[in-house]
């Protein structure tokens, strides 16, 4: 049990650290240099991959001794690490950006994280949202995003039932990444870098972004929950 545990906080800071790119990404449009968001946004991206490197491993590791657990309710229980770390990014998101802001602007005044940059960043609060206005942006990240946080527990479930198929159903995580990514790259992604002409909307945007991702975690718990209540 504790072994799946440590799963669930590995997926948690995953998704927090993906969550985070918007931050990289807004404080890159803040210091009007927003090449330097996406730059930071591919060291980001080594990091969510190191935390996969452990958790796919682990996984297999697990279901190949028939380690997991077959307690349903207590995979739902341990899914909520997800939406907490995904909260905590919103709750600290102003201190990420911060840090994020003075890292860009190393890298933008020397091509160097590490050394100290001549100028400040100033955080920038932004009051209101743009829910209303690009509902439908949000919405198409809802429907990307949803189906890729739920697939691991149902990963795991599957590997609790079907063991003798593992190689299968691990190779279907593929499958859900592969997906989230179509949908991220080829309409949301393509839609931000329009919105990206107009600065103060773009920060608002990415703003709202990491929002939309606490809700993506407790909504995908809500429909997990009906997923395990129907299996079990």
């Amino acid at each position: 049990m504790f072994s799946v545990i440590i799963l669930f906080v590995i997926l948690g800071l995953l998704f927090a650290v993906e969550s985070s790119t918007s931050i990289s990404r807004k404080s890159g449009y803040v210091i009007k240099n927003p090449a330097s968001g996406f730059i930071f946004q591919s060291s980001l991206s080594l990091v969510s991959r190191a935390l996969i490197f452990m958790f796919m491993p682990m996984l297999g590791y697990l279901s190949d001794k028939d380690n997991l657990t077959n307690d349903y309710k207590s995979i739902l229980f341990m899914y909520l690490f997800i939406p907490f770390f995904l909260f905590l990014v919103y709750l600290f998101r102003y201190k990420l950006e911060g840090l994020y802001g003075v890292l860009l602007l190393r890298i933008s005044e020397s091509g160097n994280y590490f050394k100290k940059a001549k100028d400040s960043y100033s955080v920038s609060v932004i009051p209101g949202n743009q829910f209303k206005r690009f509902k439908k942006l949000y919405l198409i990240v809802f429907v990307a995003y949803v189906p890729y946080y739920i697939s691991w527990s149902l990963i795991i479930i599957l590997l609790d039932k079907y063991n003798e198929s593992r190689g299968l159903i691990l190779g279907l995580s593929s499958v859900f990444n592969g997906i989230n990514t179509i949908i991220i790259t080829t309409i949301v992604d393509p839609k931000l870098a329009q919105l990206g002409k107009y600065n103060n909307l773009i920060t608002r945007v990415y703003n709202d972004l990491i929002l939309v991702r606490v809700f993506i975690g407790l909504i995908s718990f809500l429909a997990l929950g009906i997923i395990i209540l129907i299996i079990s």
